[in-house]
């Protein structure tokens, strides 16, 4: 054969690599260029050995200062950070591809008990307490299968013709993804807590298949609706994924350790770990 025919087919062969490494981009930027990982376990835990670890915190990083997770949390409990990209183009999904890409990532290995949280140490929606950290270290970590880390509550409709988008979005998101597991959408909608930071048991989250967390990331990821409607639906139903009625409503106390006054207390939990 010739040499110009050696180098066309080689032509052809890169052409076709980077085709395909584009469309990989374009179909899946979460897999190439959405989440960068980065995994601090206990010295004495491999991520191998993820399987092992009683708990570990999942957090959805976007360019919050992650300072407070080495120096509050640090070794007491094992935490993976999910970095979204800087770049807007392919920053889509929000904290539910976070936490979604690290159930698939983990579902055969799953730690007993994960909490899922954002970046950032404090915010409006960070109350009772206020302090993520107090919320990590308080927390009653094997009462319920499923713990909200917040008191702030949310309710939600879902409606196919409403005036509100994100009630339609509610609907879509539920009817495409989520109704063949869970049932019909909530006729009076959902009340939970807020915000998408919460702690859920393994075992709750086997209850589903691997493929039906992924048809999530890849309908938030086609969808035509921005990523904050299809986030803030997740953030309504998280509950109901795992195991819950529609409607829960927790007080601090009933989640996290409290003295004799009623006061969230650190220093009480650890008396009993």
């Amino acid at each position: 054969m010739s040499f110009s025919y050696y180098r066309r087919s080689s032509c052809i062969f890169l052409v076709t690599i980077v085709l395909f490494l584009a469309y990989s981009i374009w179909k899946y930027p979460y897999i190439s260029s959405h989440l960068q990982i980065l995994i601090d376990l206990p010295t004495n835990v491999t991520s191998r050995a993820n399987e092992k670890l009683s708990k570990i915190i999942v957090v959805s990083h976007f360019k919050e200062d992650l300072s407070w997770l080495d120096l509050y949390i640090g070794d007491r409990i094992a935490h993976i950070v999910y970095t979204r990209s800087s770049n807007a183009l392919i920053n889509h999904g929000r904290e539910p591809v976070a936490y979604l890409q690290y159930i698939v990532d983990h579902y055969s290995n799953l730690p007993s008990l994960i909490a899922f949280i954002h970046g950032h140490r404090t915010s409006w929606h960070q109350k009772d307490p206020s302090d993520i950290v107090v919320a990590l270290r308080a927390l009653r970590w094997n009462k319920y299968s499923f713990m909200p880390l917040t008191s702030v509550t949310t309710h939600a409709l879902f409606q196919p013709n409403s005036s509100s988008l994100q009630e339609v979005v509610n609907y879509q998101l539920w009817r495409d993804v989520l109704q063949e597991e869970l049932g019909s959408p909530p006729a009076n909608g959902t009340k939970g807590h807020c915000c998408a930071t919460f702690a859920v048991r393994k075992e709750e989250i086997l209850k589903h298949t691997k493929n039906f967390y992924t048809n999530i990331i890849d309908y938030i990821l086609a969808s035509s609706h921005s990523d904050q409607l299809t986030g803030r639906t997740l953030e309504y139903t998280w509950h109901m994924i795992f195991g819950q009625p529609s409607v829960i409503h927790f007080k601090p106390c009933d989640l996290f350790f409290c003295d004799e006054r009623g006061s969230i207390s650190v220093e009480l939990a650890k008396t009993y770990q």
